[in-house]
C-alpha cells in the first residue's frame, strides 16, 4: 500500500515537472537594441558591450533574435561610425545569433531627395543579411532597407518585418504582401519612427492605417527615434497590439546609451514584458516609463490570407483620406 503511495505520488510529481517545462518552452526573449546613434560616433565600446552580453547570455536567457530599432549611426555619411556598429554586429555575427535591422533616419547619406542608403548598404548589403538564420527576403531588390525573418519559439512561428524609415507606399504595400503571405505566423513589426511619447507619429499611423490594423496576427511593433514608451492597441480582429518605443540616447552621458531591452514573450499566460538593462553598467531601470513594461491577457490570433486586399485598399487612397 505504501508503494502504491510513494508511486503515485512520483507519478504526480512528474506530471508537474512536465508542465512546468511545458510552460517554460513557451516563454522565450527577445533582445531589441535602441539607437545606438551616439555610442557609434562617441562610445563604440557600449555597442560591443551589448553584444558581448546578448552572445553570453544567450543560453541562459533564450535569446531567439536580436532586432535594431534604427539610428545604427549618427551621421550617415560617416565610414567611421559604420565601422564602430560593424565590429559590434560582427560579434553577434561570429556566435551565429540572428539579427535583423530596421534603418532609422540618421542611416541615410542622405536624407532630402533622392534619399540614400549607399553606406548602410554597403556595409550590410543583402548577401550579408541573408546569413541571418531565419531571412525571408529583402526589398527592393539588391537593398538591405527592408527585410524580415522567420524563428519558431513558444510553440508558435514568428516573423519579423523591418520597413525602411517612413516607408514609402511600394514599401508598405510589400510589407502586407510579405504578412498575408504567412498567415500562421505571428508578426513583430520593427521600424525605426511610430510613436511618439503620446500617440502614434505622422508614419506609425499610415502604418496602423495601411499594414497593422487589417492583419490578425500582427502583436507588437518596436520602434525608436524619441525616449522609451509602450502602448496598447486592438487591429480589427480583435487582436492585440503591444507598441513599445525603445530609446535611451544621450549625447552628453555615456550611461543612457548603454541600454537595451530585453522583451520575454509567453505564449502559455498571453503576456510580453520588457525590461531593461545595461551590460556596461550592469543597471535595470524600474521607474517610470523607461522601466519594466507587462502587458497581460495578450490576444494572439491566426493570420488572414485577404487582409492584404483591404490594405492595398487602403494605400490607393490619398493620403488624408
Amino acid at each position: 500500500m505504501k508503494s502504491c503511495f510513494l508511486s503515485k505520488r512520483i507519478l504526480a510529481l512528474a506530471f508537474a515537472l512536465l508542465a512546468t517545462l511545458d510552460v517554460r518552452a513557451e516563454s522565450f526573449k527577445i533582445v531589441v537594441i535602441p539607437d545606438t546613434q551616439w555610442a557609434a560616433q562617441k562610445w563604440p565600446d557600449l555597442m560591443t558591450d551589448q553584444a558581448r552580453w546578448i552572445v553570453e547570455n544567450q543560453t541562459k536567457e533564450d535569446i531567439k533574435y536580436v532586432l535594431h530599432v534604427g539610428d545604427m549611426v549618427q551621421v550617415g555619411s560617416s565610414e567611421e561610425e559604420w565601422k564602430n556598429f560593424d565590429k559590434a554586429m560582427t560579434i553577434l555575427e561570429e556566435a551565429k545569433l540572428p539579427y535583423i535591422l530596421a534603418v532609422g533616419n540618421h542611416d541615410y547619406d542622405r536624407l532630402e531627395g533622392p534619399k540614400s542608403t549607399v553606406l548602410f548598404n554597403r556595409f550590410f548589403p543583402v548577401d550579408r543579411i541573408a546569413k541571418n538564420a531565419g531571412f525571408g527576403g529583402n526589398f527592393p531588390a539588391g537593398k538591405s532597407d527592408n527585410s524580415y525573418s522567420t524563428f519558431e519559439a513558444g510553440d508558435k512561428k514568428w516573423l519579423i518585418l523591418s520597413l525602411n524609415f517612413y516607408p514609402a507606399d511600394d514599401e508598405i504595400a510589400w510589407g502586407n504582401q510579405v504578412v498575408s503571405r504567412h498567415a500562421d505566423h505571428q508578426v513583430i513589426i520593427l521600424t525605426h519612427s511610430y510613436l511618439t511619447h503620446t500617440q502614434r507619429d505622422t508614419a506609425g499611423e499610415i502604418l496602423w492605417e495601411r499594414l497593422v490594423r487589417h492583419h490578425p496576427n500582427i502583436s507588437m511593433a518596436f520602434c525608436g527615434h524619441l525616449s522609451t514608451v509602450h502602448f496598447r492597441s486592438e487591429g480589427d480582429h480583435g487582436n492585440t497590439v503591444c507598441e513599445m518605443l525603445f530609446d535611451w540616447q544621450n549625447d552628453r552621458d555615456p550611461d543612457p546609451n548603454s541600454y537595451l531591452a530585453i522583451v520575454t514573450i509567453d505564449t502559455g499566460t498571453n503576456t510580453i514584458s520588457s525590461r531593461s538593462y545595461s551590460p556596461t553598467l550592469d543597471h535595470s531601470l524600474t521607474e517610470g516609463r523607461t522601466g519594466i513594461t507587462k502587458f497581460e491577457n495578450v490576444v494572439f490570433k491566426e493570420g488572414d490570407p485577404a487582409a492584404a486586399k483591404k490594405s492595398a485598399e487602403a494605400i490607393a487612397k490619398p493620403r488624408g483620406e
